[in-house]
């Protein structure tokens, strides 16, 4: 119960902390109240604060002077990025929302420039799918293909014009392949994993908008569908009621 009380705490300053920072519109290089007025206006101990703020820092938020206090950073996308994985608790729950996220903003922006698409664009794309085809043929786990996957989907918004975007992509792969490794996903059939990834190009070689949607859909569709339906065996076997016919 103290733990559970602690973290409670923790949130609260946290919450609070933020909430100061937009509301007074702080900008990079202005100082937040100190530990002790913080302590002293949430009524927590300086303890509980100093954590909050701690952890504010490890995420890039804040950076703190010796004998001055805590002050806001100036907004860094790339430590963002680095430890919001971190904080995802990896659930099967988050895994659905990752692929569902994934299936509507990537295909939205790949429909988007399907003209846009080189020959150049689509040999690196090519040669990024023999390197997959190469390595499933020598026995490739799914660990062993996150690299080349990742690769492969930063190339399809080569032309979004949008770095967030790209770093997403990144943080998005890593997640969804750090999920696949907690939870044992594999692909049911490795020649149509590969052979997914050419229908992906095919169509955008085709210049065919409506199509690449579908297919990239699709490509999210199979472990979507897995995901789905293992939270359903789950809920069964935590709720055997639930899954009692009425």
């Amino acid at each position: 119960m103290r733990k559970a009380n602690t973290v409670n705490r923790l949130d609260l300053a946290r919450a609070y902390i933020k909430r100061y920072i937009q509301e007074k519109d702080l900008k990079s290089g202005d100082f937040l109240p100190t530990e002790k007025e913080l302590s002293e206006t949430l009524e927590l101990s300086r303890t509980v604060v100093r954590e909050a703020l701690k952890g504010l820092q490890e995420l890039g938020v804040v950076s703190s002077i010796q004998g001055k206090g805590h002050y806001l950073r100036e907004f860094n996308f790339d430590a963002a990025m680095a430890n919001f994985d971190y904080n995802i608790k990896p659930s099967l729950r988050s895994f659905k929302d990752l692929l569902e996220v994934r299936i509507y903003l990537e295909s939205d922006f790949l429909a988007r420039d399907v003209f846009l698409f080189t020959e150049e664009d689509f040999s690196r794309l090519d040669a990024l799918i023999a390197r997959m085809e190469s390595q499933i043929a020598c026995g490739a786990s799914e660990d062993d293909l996150v690299d080349a996957h990742t690769e492969f989907h930063r190339g399809l918004y080569c032309h979004s014009g949008n770095s967030f975007l790209l770093e997403l992509i990144s943080l998005f792969s890593g997640l969804q392949h750090r999920f696949i490794s907690i939870y044992n996903y594999q692909t049911a059939d490795r020649e149509e994993f590969v052979l997914d990834h050419r229908r992906i190009v095919d169509t955008l070689r085709a210049r065919q908008p409506e199509v690449v949607r579908s297919v990239l859909v699709r490509h999210f569709s199979d472990p979507l569908s897995w995901v789905q339906k293992n939270m359903s065996a789950r809920s069964v076997i935590e709720n055997p009621a639930a899954g009692a016919v009425r």
